[in-house]
């Protein structure tokens, strides 16, 4: 699938709804008819799926090049949250599909997979940052994991809709530094 096809799918599904828009939109959208707009995807649904795993493979890919780069556990994890920021401010629709359509797909089992070793990737880096002291290890690893990644993506998205006088890289740090007053160990 071709990513202006996902491009323009992702801008109308944030826009109107999945159920709201309809093929004809999507077509017109991209000035192709609906024939050659089937040649994409078999469907609706297939054009969400192909935009949910594309993000969750964007994310695993970054995961793993963080993890190639051998730095500690800590500093992955502030490099992770950079970029998880980043990316809900300049892919927002993309997030507010993740966030408000997945439930509706009816393949969950890839992007099920591809979710599962993300959150893995940054549950092993929570751990090891425990291990080392640099982390409170008294919060459940699931949960921890799940606030991490709620507290990177939720304020970019307010900070693309608000514009409050702040640069993105400021929004990261002082992201960073919220999550880093409630999870660093007391003395670090």
């Amino acid at each position: 699938m071709t990513d202006s096809v996902l491009e323009a799918a992702s801008n109308l599904f944030a826009e109107k709804g999945f159920h709201e828009t309809s093929t004809d939109e999507l077509a017109s959208r991209l000035g192709i008819s609906k024939p050659t707009l089937y040649k994409y995807g078999s469907s609706k649904a297939a054009i969400l799926q192909a935009i949910v795993r594309r993000n969750h493979k964007r994310a695993l890919e970054e995961a793993n090049r963080i993890a190639a780069g051998k730095a500690p556990p800590l500093d992955q994890l502030h490099e992770l949250f950079r970029f998880h920021t980043h990316f809900a401010i300049e892919h927002r629709h993309e997030v507010r599909i993740i966030d408000g359509e997945r439930h509706r797909l009816t393949d969950r089992d890839e992007i099920d997979r591809l979710a599962g070793e993300y959150l893995a990737y940054i549950k092993s880096q929570i751990t090891a940052a425990q291990k080392v002291g640099d982390l409170r290890d008294d919060i459940p690893l699931e949960l921890f994991a799940r606030s991490f990644i709620a507290l990177a993506l939720g304020p970019g998205k307010w900070f693309v809709e608000k514009k409050k006088g702040l640069s993105e890289e400021e929004v990261v740090q002082a992201n960073w530094s919220l999550f880093m007053h409630g999870a660093a160990r007391v003395g670090k």
